[in-house]
């Protein structure tokens, strides 16, 4: 019965979270784009009206038409079916890399901010060695090393990223720990482990999802960087990035294709920061008030 009683106190939680977000004009544009860019993610393959890769060199530079809705690159591949593909790119490249970087950092932060200080001190200076390299130097450096692809840029975001998560998991549990019902439990015998997953995580996960959703245009935007200079997702594959770098060539004659690829980029970037500062607004008591 207590298990239903919380479930139902989760579901309710997320409908008002959701219908707060809603209400105004902002949050609504924000849960309409970040909604249709993971449903374009995931069916980027099957709505795609062409084959992304394929090659129709005497379509080539075509202008938008009812055929090609954004029209044709410099080989004749349709622009629309490349970003569609591409956004799947883009989405698995934010939720793999930022998901993982989520688990490291509120691992971490909770072992630091539960441990002795020498290993808090130790870890802390693990954390700020990492994040004073600058993000481009570094992945140069990495991908000199490893070559371009996909699982390259994950490794890069999620070491550049991870601490950023540790530093705030961590100051949010030292707030906590010293709460009378942590020490309550700790006086009671609880593990450290059930104390963590039960009492601490739950408390910490709102202000990290927040700061989360504001990385992903971020993630984006490396990723779309990197592909731009030809150092990211290797060609054949489409991404926004390969897409502004082919149009970048041919803008003086067709700038539908660098249009066409910085349009998702813009919108994606306004559309996760306002979620986030929107979620901030409702999650966070001290700015409700």
């Amino acid at each position: 019965m207590a298990k239903r009683t919380n479930k139902h106190t989760g579901l309710t939680r997320v409908r008002n979270v959701i219908r707060k977000l809603c209400s105004t004009p902002l949050g609504l544009f924000s849960v309409i784009i970040v909604t249709a860019f993971f449903v374009v993610g995931i069916t980027g393959d099957w709505i795609a009206p062409y084959d992304p890769i394929k090659l129709d060199i005497r379509a080539k530079l075509q202008g938008p038409s009812s055929a090609h809705w954004l029209g044709t690159d410099q080989v004749g591949r349709d622009v629309f079916s490349r970003l569609l593909v591409g956004t799947k790119v883009a989405s698995y490249l934010a939720v793999t890399a930022v998901s993982i970087s989520l688990a490291i950092g509120i691992f971490l932060g909770m072992i630091a901010a539960f441990t002795s200080r020498w290993i808090d001190w130790s870890m802390l200076l693990i954390f700020d060695t990492v994040r004073s390299f600058p993000t481009l130097m570094f992945a140069l450096a990495v991908i000199a090393l490893f070559g371009p692809s996909i699982n390259t840029i994950i490794g890069i975001i999620v070491i550049s990223t991870f601490p950023s998560y540790a530093r705030l998991v961590r100051t949010q549990v030292l707030s906590l720990r010293s709460m009378e019902y942590i020490e309550a439990q700790r006086a009671m015998g609880t593990r450290l482990p059930r104390i963590l997953m039960r009492h601490i995580f739950p408390n910490v996960i709102g202000p990290v999802m927040i700061v989360a959703s504001m990385d992903i245009p971020l993630v984006i935007g490396v990723e779309a960087g990197l592909s731009f200079l030809g150092l990211g997702v290797r060609p054949p594959t489409p991404s926004w990035g390969t897409i502004l770098n082919d149009g970048f060539s041919f803008i003086r004659n067709t700038p539908w294709i660098v249009i066409s690829a910085g349009l998702p980029l813009i919108l994606t970037t306004v559309a996760f920061t306002t979620l986030g500062e929107r979620l901030r607004d409702i999650l966070d008591p001290k700015l409700r008030r």
